[in-house]
């Protein structure tokens, strides 16, 4: 029997147990599905049944009867059965059918099922779908359902039924002159007598049955009225036995009456079997036979039943409501009244054995008929009590358990109803109970009928729980494994039905551990399955993931239960043999509750069940998702020289880059960025360099991988997945089955493989996500990057508790190789050259490949001068010196180093050579070399991009000095020359401009002053130039120094204006900070800046060895004259000074007596701050004149008797626009004097504001 398939009906007394077998060679799958077919016929109206020669059992009987068929397709326990089938022969299998699949005889097969199956008193065979003649003298016993299993099934199940009624009749009559005994007496200690835990009630009712029920309740009112009817009977009962009649013959008889009642009962002829059971309980009451008249009360409680299914009328025999006395909605209405129905009242018989003076019947609808049932149900139970006191006549428990269970399921179908409705008889006769054992949907008291709010409910939810705990009772482990897996699971069912789910697990709980415990051989079954897997999702751990869930490995559970829960599952799914189950809650057990499992636990566990499994193929796939947790791809040296990775870059980007002009005015130079191809890389993720290869290169591949578990794992596969292999793979010699990788209990390794890269990718990333792992010989899978534990939940993310990690890697294809061959005119990439020259020298280059075109070359270079300066160099320099330094940076990166004629393009195995100047001129004297960069690649497949590759050349130069100037100063000249002087070269310049220029001004002039010196081992000639000024050559000697001097002409106030003109920047864009002088200070600075500016864009200076004319060069001034001090600033320019002060005589040479007039012009200067605003006065201004002598440079005083002077020494002027004063002297000695005019305020005369720039002289003869 399968004990997940029984319901606990309480009308299963009337079901005819059918045994289908299979005759032929069936397919497993194709028996059950022809059984399912046939149980669809289950139920047989009598009516539709060919009569048979029987009174008792014949169908024209009671035509409304049933005949309801349990197909099963295992047999029972007849050892444990066998001796209840006096008792209660319904247990037996009445009925064999053979489904028969192919042409065999049909008398073998009936001798064959007859010989197998004696005890079986209906045999019969079904042919379906096959040809065979059956017919014979067995005729009657064998069908034929054509090719269509279920064309003439029903006609087929009522020929077997008849067959049942005529073989129950020959079965039955055996029994009329048997002595029929109890279990008890027949098979002794073999029968489990029923064993309760709590002590036995002696009254007549059962003092525990009513304290918790509503009908209870209502029995009791009614209980008082009848207890003098029940004394005067049993006065009377006692006195009839002791006269008329003899005790064992009545009990003899009250035997018989129940066993027909129960055989007419399975036939269907329930009117009968309701007589036949009254007239036993009547007998067996009477005698006290409390065994036999417990099991009576049944048959009367199933007859009641299956009459009101049949909506037939009936009357409760008056025996019933004596024994169990139950109030009526009208005690006072005839019980015997006509019904308004097709069918007439029925009554109970009145025999002579029913000679008590109690003959008044009651009507069924004048009584609850539930709580009747409970009543009697709750009788039956106090009955069976009362016989344990027998050391014969008692109740087994398997009786008594099932008394329980199916009273139990039948208030559980009546469960929040007011009355028996159609839907309610229906699960009652035909199952009231699910045959699910996993988590389904309650059960929906709404589908049996509409409830009353007037009326009370039948049984109430506390009132079946209360019942239910009386199953607890009994000592449930004496009993036989398949009564205790009955129990369970019909608890389970109720406790489901209910909503109970706690006590729905603990009771399946107990069902684990009592197949645990029981050593016998347990027979599996499909629905046994249905109980584990149902423990599984009723404890939450089917539906909890947390391995790949945030949220569940957040949520709050009971997980030590769940622990024990899945530990007991594993331990029955063993001994039940069902592997499939044992690796499933195996792999559960340690991948969810590892934390919770001790190291003899785990090692026990893997041993015992994980390994086992695997090699017999339960477990496919290793069970730790977080198995990876890093992956790295390393390249490591390459085989060939120069095999560094290529730098990918779009075509387009370096087709912009060669259009935009280097010297555009908003770009801005960096020095320590150098300006490769390379520098605008498109890629998606940004992936380190480390991760672009070549096409053959030498990688490894790494990988991390845990081991959390208390014993010890091995790896015997490692290898991407079919996408990622079209490019890169593997060694697949490293880890395999005859050499695993081992990783420790609780241990992070990393494996190390070589990475064989065999196809390029060009410009696409390849993404490995996961990485295929076979671990301890399984099945290789996918496993992806755990990089980390991640904490908050991501409901769109297939497993969310960890990061994923991923590497992109690029495969570029082979690329070609330039080498430097050579560069001539130098040793080891060194020379020497002097400051001031330029050299050339020839570079070799060859394309090492042999079918990798250079399609792409770049040059350029770095030297050590951009090298050494800070990022910020910037930030805190004033403009004048940032322009200085950045105007050196910008020359040296575009003319310090020159490639001339450079090669473009180079095809395999090709060698050019190109000149490249290095030039000296202006370079710092701390330039020591530069580094030679070239970039150079070939264009992608598809022509979008170009991978660039860059070859690094080191240059050292030791830089000499060669022509210096270590000082400089200007001066004034106030004087004319002579012809006697014409030979000096800037005397011969100002002479003639003298004669070439009318307005020529001596006092226009000043001398520029250097010293020139020769820093080199050799003799120099130099040769200096300003405007058109050219000086003679100087052949200065080594380390020597020679004074130059230039004529320069002051920068006129009216021509030049400082003070607004700023300095100038020499990369645009920068957002300077304000330096932090104040306006006077910066004009300072600007006026400073412009006059360095004027004087450095015209001097220059060439130079030649004499030792060797091929060696010359230039002096690069700006390294010397570094900044001008205010003296030479004012010398140089006349707007430095607020006012212009012009004086000139008209004689220079005259005779004692002549008179000599002096001119004096003072004119404000454009840019001048002394001028006055508009809002204040004019400033009014002193002129003094003052007369020295030229020889002793003494001041000649006012009364003086050698120069006299017409007025005042002193006059007062007010310089708005140009003023002009004179002042006529009069010489009286001879000598030689000079005339200087000063400017003072009126009020301060002993602060000079300004004197004329040039001095006057004049000669007396």
């Amino acid at each position: 029997m399968n004990p997940s398939m029984y319901d606990a009906s309480f009308v299963q007394p009337c079901r005819v147990r059918l045994l289908v077998v299979p005759v032929g060679k069936w397919k497993r799958s194709q028996f059950l599905e022809a059984v399912t077919k046939l149980r669809k016929y289950n139920e047989v109206r009598l009516v539709d049944i060919t009569p048979i020669d029987s009174p008792l059992f014949t169908p024209q009987g009671f035509p409304q009867g049933r005949l309801f068929f349990e197909v099963i397709t295992s047999g029972h326990n007849d050892a444990l059965n066998l001796f209840l089938y006096d008792f209660e022969p319904f247990r037996k299998i009445f009925v064999v059918v053979g489904l028969v699949n192919d042409d065999s005889s049909s008398e073998d097969n009936l001798k064959v099922l007859k010989e197998k199956y004696p005890t079986v008193i209906s045999h019969n065979l079904i042919y379906v779908g096959s040809n065979v003649d059956a017919g014979s003298s067995q005729d009657a016993q064998v069908f034929r359902s054509g090719d269509e299993f279920e064309s003439n099934l029903e006609t087929i199940i009522c020929d077997i039924g008849r067959n049942f009624l005529q073989a129950l009749s020959h079965y039955y009559s055996s029994y009329k002159h048997v002595t029929l005994r109890s279990p008890g007496a027949i098979g002794g200690n073999a029968v489990l007598k029923t064993s309760l835990t709590r002590q036995l009630a002696h009254a007549n009712l059962p003092t525990n049955s009513t304290s918790s029920s509503s009908s209870s309740r209502k029995m009791n009112s009614f209980e008082s009225t009848t207890n003098s009817i029940k004394r005067s009977a049993s006065l009377k009962l006692a006195k009839s036995l002791s006269t008329s009649e003899n005790r064992s013959q009545l009990r003899s008889q009250g035997r018989q009456h129940k066993i027909l009642g129960n055989f007419q009962l399975l036939a269907g002829r329930y009117i009968s079997a309701l007589h036949s059971f009254t007239e036993a309980v009547t007998q067996l009451y009477k005698v006290r036979d409390h065994l036999w008249l417990a099991s009576a009360l049944d048959g009367i409680a199933i007859c009641l039943l299956l009459l009101s299914f049949l909506n037939i009328s009936f009357q409760i025999p008056y025996i019933v409501m004596l024994i169990i006395p139950v109030q009526t909605s009208n005690p006072s209405a005839d019980p015997i009244s006509p019904r308004n129905s097709s069918n007439g009242p029925i009554r109970s018989p009145r025999n002579s054995s029913s000679s008590l003076g109690l003959s008044q019947d009651v009507d069924v609808e004048n009584v609850n008929l539930p709580i009747l049932i409970r009543s009697i149900s709750e009788k039956i139970l106090y009955y069976y009590e009362l016989s344990l006191n027998h050391h014969c006549d008692y109740a087994p428990q398997t009786v008594y358990s099932e008394t329980l269970l199916k009273t139990l399921t039948f208030m559980v179908t009546c469960y929040s109803s007011t009355k028996l409705s159609p839907p309610i008889l229906e699960k009652i006769i035909k199952g009231s109970l699910s045959s699910s054992l996993g988590p389904a949907t309650m059960f929906d008291s709404n589908q049996l009928g509409p409830i009353d709010g007037k009326d009370e409910i039948l049984f109430s939810k506390i009132e079946i729980y209360s019942f239910a705990n009386k199953i607890f009772e009994l000592q449930l482990k004496e009993m036989d494994l398949e009564s205790q897996t009955i129990i369970y699971i019909v608890l389970s069912k109720v406790y489901h039905s209910l909503g109970f789910a706690r006590k729905r697990l603990f009771v399946l709980r107990l069902l684990l551990v009592a197949l645990l415990a029981n050593q016998e051989k347990i027979n599996w079954d499909e629905n046994y399955l249905e109980i584990l897997d149902g423990m599984i999702k009723l404890y939450g751990i089917e539906d909890r993931t947390p391995e790949t869930s945030v949220q569940d490995s957040q949520a709050s559970a009971w997980l030590t239960l769940q622990r024990k829960c899945l530990q007991l599952c594993l331990m029955v799914s063993r001994k039940l043999k069902n592997s499939e189950c044992t690796s499933r809650y195996a792999v559960m057990l340690l991948s969810r509750y590892t934390h919770l499992l001790t190291q003899s636990e785990q090692q026990n566990l893997f041993t015992s069940f994980i390994q086992p499994s695997m090699f017999d193929g339960y477990i496919q796939s290793y069970w730790d998702p977080f198995l990876l947790r890093d992956v790295k791809l390393t390249r490591l040296e390459s085989d060939v020289s120069g095999g560094e990775l290529p730098v990918e870059s779009e075509m387009s980007v370096l087709d912009k880059k060669a259009k935009v002009n280097p010297t555009r005015s908003d770009e801005v130079f960096n020095p320590f960025r150098q300006l490769l191809a390379a520098d605008k890389v498109v890629s998606e993720a940004d992936p380190t360099s480390q991760n672009v290869f070549l096409v053959g290169d030498r990688a490894m591949f790494s990988c991390m991988v845990q081991n959390p578990f208390k014993f010890e794992i091995s790896f015997t596969g490692i290898q991407f997945n079919s996408e990622t292999t079209k490019f890169c793979e593997l060694g697949k010699s490293d880890v395999n089955l005859k050499r695993p990788y081992y990783v420790g209990p609780e241990s992070i390794r990393i494996i190390n493989l070589p990475l064989e890269l065999k196809k390029a990718t060009h410009h696409e990333w390849l993404n490995i996500d996961s990485v295929k792992i076979s671990v301890m010989g399984l099945p290789a899978k996918d496993f992806p990057i755990a990089l980390s534990e991640n904490r908050i939940s991501k409901p769109d993310v297939e497993n969310d508790r960890f990061n994923a990690g991923r590497v992109q890697i690029k495969i570029l294809p082979e690329q070609p190789e330039l080498q430097l061959l050579r560069t001539n005119n130098m040793t080891d990439n060194s020379w020497m050259m002097l400051h001031g020259t330029k050299k050339r020298f020839t570079i070799t280059l060859r394309n090492k490949s042999l079918k990798c075109p250079i399609e792409h070359l770049q040059f350029l270079h770095s030297s050590n001068i951009e090298q050494s300066i800070k990022p910020d160099y910037w930030k805190k320099m004033q403009l004048d010196d940032l322009y200085g330094l950045e105007t050196q940076l910008e020359w040296m990166k575009n003319k310090c180093i020159k490639f001339i004629d450079p090669p473009q393009r180079m095809e395999p195995h090709e060698t050019c050579s190109f000149d490249m100047e290095v030039d000296a001129t202006a370079t710092p004297f701390h330039f020591n070399g530069f580094d030679l960069v070239i970039n150079y690649g070939m264009n992608a497949n598809d022509k979008s991009r170009v991978y660039l590759k860059t070859l690094h050349s080191s240059y050292h130069v030791t830089l000499k000095r060669s022509i210096e100037v270590s000082s400089i100063d200007i001066v004034s000249l106030n004087q004319d020359f002579t012809s006697e002087a014409d030979h000096v070269d800037w005397v011969h310049y100002l002479l003639k401009k003298q004669e070439t220029d009318d307005n020529f001004n001596i006092n226009k002039y000043l001398l520029l002053l250097l010293d020139v010196r020769n820093s080199w081992i050799d003799s120099i000639k130099t040769q200096l130039h300003y405007e058109d000024f050219e000086s003679h050559e100087y052949t200065i000697e080594s380390l020597h120094t020679t004074r130059v001097v230039i004529p320069i002409r002051k920068l006129e106030y009216q021509n030049y204006n400082f003070k607004k003109q700023l300095v100038p920047r020499v990369w645009q864009g920068r957002q300077y900070i304000q330096s932090g002088l104040n306006e006077e200070q910066e004009i300072e600075m600007r006026e400073r800046f412009w006059c360095r500016q004027h004087i450095l864009s015209r001097l220059s200076c060439d130079w030649i060895l004499t030792t060797d004319a091929s060696i010359k060069g230039t002096v690069y001034f700006p390294q010397f004259l570094e900044r001008f001090d205010p003296k030479m600033v004012s010398s140089l320019y006349e707007a430095k000074s607020p006012y212009h002060i012009d004086l000139s005589i008209d004689k220079r040479s005259v005779t004692k007596g002549e008179c000599v007039n002096a001119v004096v012009k003072v004119s404000p200067t454009s840019i001048s701050d002394c001028t006055t605003s508009p809002q204040s006065p004019p400033e009014r201004l002193l002129l003094n004149f003052a007369i020295f002598d030229s020889h002793t440079a003494k001041l000649l005083s006012k009364s003086n008797r050698r120069v006299l002077f017409n007025g005042t020494l002193s006059r007062h002027l007010i310089v708005i626009k140009p003023v002009e004063t004179q002042l006529q002297l009069l010489p009286l000695e001879k000598g030689s004097y000079e005339i200087c005019v000063c400017l003072s305020r009126s009020d301060s005369k002993d602060q000079a504001i300004q004197f004329n720039s040039g001095l006057v002289t004049f000669t007396v003869i």
